[in-house]
């Protein structure tokens, strides 16, 4: 294969690359295609995970002096997960920062990628449909949608497409 001069100028120009996850299998699929596709660039990752306002789902009435408490079991879990897929799927030579944000995931994306000057947002979508795509699913496409940087989605190859 051939890559022309303007390809070859335009992957140069890609130095960070944000990969958000939801530590699905689709969203490790996406990292694994994003470390894949950074041999070619060379770039910085950032490894995003948003905790999600729950309450707002929750058929629970939570009391307020018990959510700090869960919110840090909630990041320590985040954050040890977060640790176990770098450490698992990137390679000790890439540069690779974990973050965890709080709050509504497609605009904490869309913000941190702006803040950080990303170049490209690399996403895994999930092929949800029903209620679980009325409330979840529509992150990727609020993404894509209102990036600041162009976003690759990714498909993971054993997810069915179902038509809506």
């Amino acid at each position: 294969m051939t890559l022309s001069i303007d390809l070859i100028i335009y992957y140069s120009m890609i130095e960070k690359i944000v990969i958000p996850t939801d530590f699905s299998d689709s969203s490790r699929y996406a990292l694994q295609y994003a470390v894949d596709l950074n041999k070619l660039f060379k770039a910085r990752l950032y490894l995003l995970h948003v905790l999600q306002d729950f309450t707002e789902f929750s058929e629970y009435n939570l009391s307020p002096s018990i959510l700090p408490q869960l919110y840090l079991e909630f990041e320590e879990n985040a954050t040890k997960r977060l640790e176990e897929m770098a450490g698992n799927i990137i390679p000790p030579e890439t540069l690779c920062g974990t973050y965890i944000i709080h709050g509504v995931p497609f605009y904490e994306i869309i913000q941190f990628a702006r803040k950080e000057k990303a170049d490209l947002i690399v996403i895994g979508t999930h092929g949800r449909t029903g209620l679980k795509q009325v409330l979840f699913g529509h992150t990727v496409e609020k993404v894509v949608k209102k990036s600041p940087c162009p976003v690759l989605t990714v498909r993971h190859p054993e997810t069915e497409f179902s038509m809506p």
